[in-house]
């Protein structure tokens, strides 16, 4: 187990005002509120009570924790378990997902066996499938392999599903005419059907017409399904944030820091904050550029009839769902994370060393991916 630094301890502490984004999962905020609520949640997310406790996040390695691994992991997904639940100020131990060690370090942590521990282990490894934390993607992950935790884990408002739902029935109306060869412009109540059948948890009969029109048998189809799903969801998330994003820098950029400051820290509190904008931008093209290629393989089955080519894109769409989650789940992470520690109207800051962390840890995260 990892321990805390004075950095990390600071983090922690960030973290106990803020709740789960697309980079964090905090089950222990969530466990305090069911408590102060007097109620437990019924179906937990984790079998061992101090797993339900703990922080997930999706972490950029740094320099100093890159030999860890054996292997060059990009995002890796960290552990956190707070030493006290009620007090983050405290600081706490980490793990990393498959570091070397992982599985002695959680049994020895924890007081069990790997037996024992075996549910556990595999929900963080679907955990570690996942480029980002988005509630919707990891509902859908768990369900996929038959976890069923309480809804109260997961923040999906009824009016983020309607939209969700609105904007795939936008997305596949033409695709579902196509499917059924009706030769006129697909009904609403079949179209409603065959997206909800996509955005359900585990690709059915319904979606038999489509599966053969793609000519995709068996787990390639349903791993090419759960892709494009999340193509679905990213694409929506990507029209949603942007607005946002764009008010969230400028708001950082034109952050006032009240007080004397060291000039030396004022100065990299200006060169971060510029790096944080221009890495932002670079993400957003990069995302724009792997949702044309969503895009370009959908119009062609759909304007062309080409349906190889959509085929061939649902073949690569894992690996392209990755690379396109790490980007979102950034650009998310940073626009509901900045917005839980700073009101709108916010226009200068008190703890400069505390705005220093959080932008090295944004600007870290947005920082291009290395393969050694």
């Amino acid at each position: 187990m990892n321990n805390a630094n004075s950095t990390g301890v600071r983090s922690l502490a960030a973290l106990a005002k803020t709740c789960s984004t697309s980079r964090v999962l905090n089950l222990n905020a969530i466990d305090q509120s069911a408590l102060r609520a007097t109620e437990r949640l019924h179906t937990p997310f984790f079998q061992d009570r101090l797993l339900n406790c703990a922080i997930i996040t999706k972490h950029r390695p740094r320099p100093d924790e890159i030999e860890y691994f054996h292997e060059n992991v990009p995002v890796a997904t960290k552990i956190i378990f707070p030493l006290d639940n009620l007090d983050l100020r405290v600081g706490g131990r980490s793990v990393f997902v498959n570091q070397i060690g992982y599985l002695n370090a959680m049994c020895d942590f924890l007081g069990k066996d790997q037996v024992l521990l075996d549910a556990d282990l595999t929900v963080l490894e679907l955990l570690n499938e996942l480029p980002s934390l988005d509630p919707f993607l990891v509902r859908e992950q768990l369900k996929r392999h038959n976890f069923t935790p309480s809804d109260d884990y997961f923040a999906i408002t009824p009016s983020d599903t309607a939209r969700l739902e609105k904007f795939a029935y936008n997305e596949i109306r033409e695709l579902v005419t196509l499917a059924f060869q009706s030769g006129a412009e697909a009904g609403g109540e079949l179209v409603k059907r065959m997206s909800n059948a996509i955005l359900a948890t585990n690709a059915d009969h319904r979606l038999a017409p489509l599966q053969m029109t793609l000519g995709l048998e068996g787990e390639q189809f349903q791993r090419g399904i759960f892709s494009w799903k999340g193509f679905l969801y990213y694409k929506w998330q990507f029209q949603e944030t942007r607005p946002e994003l764009y008010k969230v820098v400028a708001q950082m950029q034109s952050m006032k820091i009240r007080g004397r400051v060291d000039p030396t820290v004022g100065y990299l509190v200006g060169t971060v904050r510029g790096s944080i904008k221009t890495r932002i931008q670079e993400a957003i093209e990069r995302a724009g550029d792997i949702l044309s290629l969503y895009d370009d393989g959908l119009a062609g089955l759909t304007k062309k009839g080409n349906a190889a080519e959509f085929r061939r894109f649902l073949l690569e769409a894992p690996g392209l769902f990755i690379e396109l989650g790490h980007a979102m789940g950034m650009i998310s992470h940073i626009v509901s994370y900045w917005r839980y520690q700073f009101r709108p109207s916010q226009t200068e800051v008190t703890n400069v060393e505390e705005f220093l962390d959080l932008l090295k840890d944004f600007d870290l995260g947005l920082s291009p991916r290395e393969v050694r």
